[in-house]
């Protein structure tokens, strides 16, 4: 479950950082460089965009089925990410959505954070 929180987590912060981009890219100032920007940025994070979709639909189901510890906010993480990847951009803007990918990062790694040391010394 440690290693499905931290490839949830890593993959939230990435897709944060695209729509963090495409904000920028967005609200620059040249149209045409805008144009370029946009089709490449699509081009690099678009198959991103579905394996990080598919790794939270699997982690939200991976979670519920083992209930082990930190299953919750994992779950929770996942189930706000999911939005980000349908109309959210639409509706909450490019930055807004990268936020609330933040915030699904934070979620999917903060069972992390309560781990005994031991278990990590033992466990790896």
């Amino acid at each position: 479950m440690r290693v499905l929180s931290i490839l949830c987590g890593l993959s939230f912060a990435v897709m944060a950082g695209f729509f963090l981009a495409c904000s920028t890219v967005v609200a620059s100032a040249q149209p045409a460089l805008r144009a370029i920007d946009l089709v490449m940025l699509g081009r690099i994070f678009g198959p991103l965009s579905w394996a990080a979709l598919a790794l939270a639909l699997l982690g939200a189901g991976l979670a519920l089925r083992s209930r082990c510890e930190g299953w919750a906010p994992l779950v929770a993480g996942c189930a706000i990410f999911v939005p980000c990847q349908f109309g959210l951009p639409h509706v909450a803007g490019l930055a807004g959505t990268a936020l609330l990918c933040l915030t699904a990062a934070g979620l999917a790694l903060s069972p992390l954070t309560r781990m005994p040391i031991s278990y990590w010394r033992v466990a790896g």
